[in-house]
């Protein structure tokens, strides 16, 4: 029996000693595979960047990346939001046991580029985002990049208007070739319910019900909009001379997949940014709806003259309505200048401000030193309507403007030439009729 316990002993104490050698052949050839791979120690000033070798994600830095045996070198790329992408290859590869540190410092991407404006022929009226007037060639440096509504004005030419990305740290250049005016339609447009905003050619033109006057003759694309309702889009043919109506009845929202913004601004007038692009102005008693709206985060910035920026988050959820409302604080340092907003029925008016052409109603015209000035409204087939305004600093002033139209000149009626030439002959004849 004592032999027996002795025998399963010794047993016991061969198997626990194979089970070792067994553990040491497993365990050892991996720790002298670990001893021979080298690393590269990633940082980055600001930390938390994302760290790729080729496409495979490696994690965030600060991270320690095993190095891989290629002989063309290792390529490893740094990336994050608002910083341009740092790439290098680096050749060979460390050595067994071996840390190669990597710093990086990101540059941060600018956030502002360089428009320039020309035109053909050049002195045309410029403006971006409904800003600050000047002439071409004209070039706007740090001008903030995105998505940037930029129009130009010039006598006796049709207004040219364009929506154009400003990338950063890049000059983005715009050539304008302006049509001679050739005549001008209108367009009648009605919506039930009313308080539509309509867009002409992408151009915001009026709220229904409205009429929109001096548009050039051709084919025009006319998209309505109301928050709650779906869009409407229509192709219309605009002719010279000639009324085009549009009467349409919104159909309320049924798919959810998109929601709405209404923004409003105490003062009026600010210029409204979506996500970096511009979306329009605020007005007294019209807030600017922005349908089509993806769910999620987005950022609402305003930018009025002589008053603080205002920037905030909203959260857009399907099918929903989302109100903005904004009181921008007066500036610290007001400028000498106030903002005047124009609005006519019909739209489409040229605006003449101290005899200079500063754009076509409605308009929003920022550059109005303050002091008395005069303005002049003009639509072919309406009477011109002059009047006079007088602006303080930061002030922003709205002016509706009904015009009347010209009285229609009878066609076919006889010119006062006619009764003359009948009685020129009547006395030739009875003057030859005495003669015989």
């Amino acid at each position: 029996m004592f032999n027996m316990q002795i025998y399963v002993f010794q047993s016991s104490r061969i198997w626990f000693s194979l089970f070792c050698i067994c553990m040491c052949c497993l365990l050892f050839p991996a720790a002298m595979a670990e001893e021979k791979t080298g690393y590269f120690e990633v940082t980055s000033v600001p930390e938390g960047a994302d760290v790729f070798i080729g496409s495979q994600f490696m994690g965030e830095t600060p991270v320690l990346i095993p190095a891989r045996n290629q002989t063309d070198g290792t390529r490893i790329r740094v990336m994050m939001q608002g910083f341009e992408i740092w790439e290098q290859n680096i050749a060979g590869t460390p050595a067994a046991g071996q840390v190669v540190p990597i710093k990086v410092s990101l540059i941060p991407i600018s956030p502002f580029g360089t428009l320039e404006v020309t035109s053909s022929p050049s002195g045309a009226l410029v403006t971006v985002d409904n800003g600050m007037g000047q002439m071409t060639p004209w070039t706007y440096r740090d001008i903030s990049t995105g998505t940037h509504l930029v129009s130009l004005f010039l006598s006796g030419f049709e207004p040219y208007v364009v929506n154009i990305d400003v990338l950063p740290g890049q000059v983005t250049r715009l050539h304008a070739n302006m049509t001679i005016r050739s005549g001008a339609g209108s367009l009648q447009v009605s919506t039930t319910p009313g308080g539509a905003s309509v867009y002409v050619d992408g151009v915001f033109s009026g709220t229904t019900n409205t009429v929109i006057g001096n548009i050039p003759p051709g084919k025009r694309r006319v998209h309505i909009t109301r928050a709650g309702f779906e869009d409407y889009e229509q192709w219309v043919v605009v002719s010279n001379r000639q009324v085009t109506v549009i009467e349409t009845a919104l159909k309320p929202v049924t798919k959810t997949s998109d929601g709405a913004l209404v923004i409003t601004s105490d003062p009026p007038g600010a210029s409204v940014f979506v996500d970096d692009q511009f979306r329009g102005t605020t007005e007294t008693g019209r807030p600017l709806e922005l349908t089509g709206m993806s769910p999620g985060q987005h950022k609402v910035y305003m930018s009025i003259r002589n008053y603080e920026d205002y920037s905030t988050m909203v959260d857009i959820r399907a099918g929903e309505v989302t109100p903005v409302s904004a009181r921008l604080n007066p500036s610290p340092m007001p400028q000498d200048c106030g903002k005047l907003i124009l609005n006519t029925e019909p739209a489409g008016a040229e605006v003449y401000i101290d005899g200079s052409l500063v754009g076509v109603t409605p308009a929003t015209i920022d550059t109005v030193c303050t002091g008395k000035h005069t303005y002049r409204l003009f639509l072919a087939g309406y009477h011109d309507y002059s009047s006079q305004v007088e602006l303080i600093p930061g002030q922003v002033l709205q002016v509706n403007t009904v015009l009347t139209p010209e009285p229609e000149k009878a066609e076919g009626t006889p010119g006062p030439a006619i009764p003359v030439i009948i009685a020129v002959l009547a006395l030739v004849l009875v003057i030859f009729s005495r003669r015989v």
